[in-house]
């Protein structure tokens, strides 16, 4: 039971910061070439 609460607890955490990713940098999706930084 606790192995599935850990899964459970990662993937959202995996998920919220990938949410947080794309929420405060768009282009992040759009441009994922590296010469598009700056």
């Amino acid at each position: 039971m606790g192995a599935i609460i850990m899964l459970g607890s990662l993937l959202v955490l995996i998920a919220v910061i990938v949410r947080l990713v794309l929420y405060f940098d768009p282009e992040a999706r759009r441009a994922p070439t590296p010469e598009a930084e700056g």
